[in-house]
């Protein structure tokens, strides 16, 4: 089966200049994985791998054009961008031992075979011989794709790595496939699998599932599987004036806010994959969104819910706006009342006579509470009115 079509023009000049190169020095090499199963749905291709019986350190000198290579040594894999503006993994074939279910596999030199046992699923157990022109599949993906199923190549798979179940998640809502080992898969997450998984591997994973264009479909499955609880109708509310199109963090956000899953909801706050602003608001989500909530709703007063969101970052802003019942208080902080600064600062009270450090604040917590309460910038009448009681 003939795959080009689904590559550009300079996507395939450099395909044939490596397989040129490696024709030269007689190193097998092939294109795998999800290019060749884009390519068979005949998808745009976005990630180029491409395999060899060889350390891809020895044919990187003989490659015409290139740009900028990030090699690594221990597994002998490399990045390359190319003038052209193309960019590619070539990779060493390669199987994988583990020691233990959850953990991290060791890696050792194979031929192809090894390397397609190794993957998650058929369809993505594929490669297409660059030299000879044909696809290899030995586990069935070809009819896996045209029957729309998605199943797992060998036994014990979602046990040995459990982070393959958010990657069967995300690609049967991608393709639209039916989930083959669905109840293997409950199964596993019942059994505790998860448990045996760092929080960084397990957060990378959603975080992926949330860069998919049907996000809330792959966190609907993910409940389905029973990997956590979510409110999906909160889920599935829209808020006035937000987007989720190409913004992750708001969708972790959403997540995080719509989880009845304690366990999930710690899992996002601690991590070293998403940013520490991400996760500062997490951490407080967890720990003190229920106490600020209730204070907000329990004030009419403008200068308390200054005093109680002035220093709350966006992400907790954007928690706090999604319940309903604060959502018109958050708008009134955020459009009136945030990065309010009094009439009259320190120093200016000071050049009027006032040197006592208690009475100078006093004085800037009044002015603040009548300027945020009235909307009215009196600082200076309020400290003539103050000095003249205080003479």
């Amino acid at each position: 089966m003939e795959i080009s079509k689904s590559f550009g023009c300079g996507e395939m000049e450099i395909i044939n200049e490596v397989g040129e190169v490696c024709r030269h020095r007689d190193i097998k090499s092939y294109i795998v994985g999800g290019a060749v199963r884009d390519a068979i749905l005949g998808n745009r291709v976005k990630d180029i791998d491409i395999c060899l019986e060889e350390d891809p350190k020895i044919i990187l000198d003989d490659l015409w054009g290139l740009k900028y290579c990030q090699y690594h040594s221990e597994f002998q894999t490399a990045f390359l961008t190319f003038e052209n503006g193309v960019s590619i993994d070539l990779i060493r074939c390669r199987k994988e031992h583990y020691c233990r279910d959850g953990a991290l596999p060791s890696v050792s030199p194979s031929h192809i075979y090894g390397d397609l046992y190794r993957r998650d699923f058929t369809v993505n157990a594929l490669a297409y011989d660059m030299e000879k022109g044909y696809i290899i599949d030995i586990y069935g993906g070809m009819k896996d794709l045209r029957d729309k199923v998605l199943r797992k190549i060998h036994p014990g798979s979602y046990n040995e790595d459990p982070t393959r179940i958010f990657r069967a998640v995300k690609y049967a809502v991608r393709y639209g496939l039916k989930l083959e080992d669905e109840d293997e898969i409950e199964k596993c997450v019942c059994g505790g699998a998860f448990d045996l998984v760092s929080n960084d591997r397990i957060v990378k994973e959603i975080y992926l599932l949330c860069c998919e264009k049907k996000w809330r479909e792959n966190i609907y499955l993910c409940s389905d599987l029973k990997i956590f609880d979510v409110d999906k109708c909160l889920l599935e509310m829209e808020f006035e004036g937000e987007d989720h199109s190409d913004n992750v963090d708001l969708k972790i956000l959403r997540l995080l806010y719509c989880l009845r899953d304690k366990k999930y909801s710690s899992v996002l706050a601690e991590n070293s994959v998403l940013n520490k602003k991400l996760k500062s608001a997490a951490v407080w989500f967890n720990e003190n969104f229920e106490k600020t909530a209730n204070l907000i709703m329990n004030t009419m007063d403008n200068y308390k819910l200054y005093m109680i969101l002035n220093h709350k970052n966006d992400y907790e802003l954007v928690l706090l706006s999604w319940n309903s019942k604060l959502s018109f208080k958050i708008c009134n902080y955020i459009y009136n009342l945030k990065g309010y600064k009094p009439s009259l600062n320190g120093r200016y009270i000071i050049s009027m006579g006032v040197k006592d450090g208690k009475s100078i604040g006093k004085i800037l917590k009044n002015i603040t509470g009548i300027e945020l309460n009235s909307g009215i910038k009196c600082g200076q009448k309020y400290l003539a009115e103050y000095l003249g009681e205080n003479m």
